[in-house]
């Protein structure tokens, strides 16, 4: 069972969702990184599919910072992620439109995620 942002756990978050052939709706590239305490990911979207890679990407258009708490309740689905921004648990650098305009891609990316959550261990 993958540890939850481990090395391990982005390799299988980026495998589903490469099997998915999710890509950009608009065929634009669309990146998300994210910093949670140490750990920065990323997930990325254009016409040719979509991943999950460690480290940071290259011109994201949003950039979130949380606490591992805040992301472990996002990522178990006990928390909305517009809820952690409007309440000040997660901070937005960037174009905060490109996650709107992106929420229907972003909703079926954590619905590819299904799996890998349901054998995620959760301690930090």
């Amino acid at each position: 069972m993958p540890r939850y942002l481990s090395e391990e756990w982005i390799e299988e978050a980026d495998s589903a969702l490469r099997a998915s052939e999710l890509c950009a709706p608009d065929g634009k590239r669309f990146a998300v990184q994210q910093h949670v305490g140490e750990v920065v990911f990323h997930m990325a979207f254009d016409a040719d599919g979509a991943r999950v890679c460690s480290g940071p990407a290259v011109e994201p258009s949003v950039v979130l910072s949380q606490s591992w708490d805040t992301a472990v309740a996002i990522a178990r689905g006990e928390l909305s992620a517009e809820e952690a921004v409007l309440n000040g648990q997660t901070t937005v650098e960037g174009d905060p439109l490109a996650l709107l305009s992106h929420h229907m891609i972003l909703d079926r990316a954590s619905d590819v995620f299904a799996d890998v959550r349901a054998r995620t261990v959760w301690d930090s």
